[in-house]
């Protein structure tokens, strides 16, 4: 009995750094979409376009003081897709996806708080079972809103001024 309560703490701490080590190890893999948002409408819709070329920036900062502890830039690919792979568990950290830069003139401008930034889980005591993880589509605001878009968020019964 006396050799077990010896072994109990050494065995706590190796499980304890083994924890560390696995959680250090691991890595995830954040897929989005960046669109063109014709309608202004702050959603998609059946005309949306997506853009190839948009810059978006995964950023995860501590908790407590906002301290940035990772940061890292992508750039979309065909259909406005992106993927970023983030090393590490966050869990400690509020991590968000946000717009950064367009390559279209006429599609451009950066909206509300809320339709920039997709919030992004990345840590391994979430319940989901793989390291993929999913953000939100992200949308710069057309200049101009396409002719047939009061006609469109009317077939959505959003036919309120815009």
């Amino acid at each position: 009995m006396a050799n077990l309560q010896r072994l109990l703490p050494i065995f706590a701490a190796v499980c304890l750094l083994a924890g560390a080590a696995i959680a250090a190890d691991v890595e995830f893999q954040v897929e989005g979409r960046v669109y063109c948002d014709n309608c202004r409408a702050g959603f998609i819709t059946n005309i949306t376009e997506y853009i190839e070329g948009a810059t978006v920036r995964l950023q995860c900062t501590h908790f407590p003081d906002d301290k940035v502890e990772h940061s890292v830039e992508a750039v979309t690919g065909a259909g406005g897709y992106y993927t970023i792979v983030v090393p590490n568990d966050h869990e400690e950290e509020v991590c968000y996806v946000q717009l950064v830069k367009s390559p279209r003139a006429d599609c451009g401008e950066i909206g509300d708080v809320e339709g920039e930034k997709a919030r992004i889980l990345l840590t391994e005591n979430s319940g989901q079972a793989d390291h993929r993880r999913y953000a939100n589509s992200l949308g710069f605001l057309k200049d101009t809103a396409l002719p047939v878009c009061p006609e469109l968020l009317k077939a959505y019964a959003l036919d309120e001024e815009y």
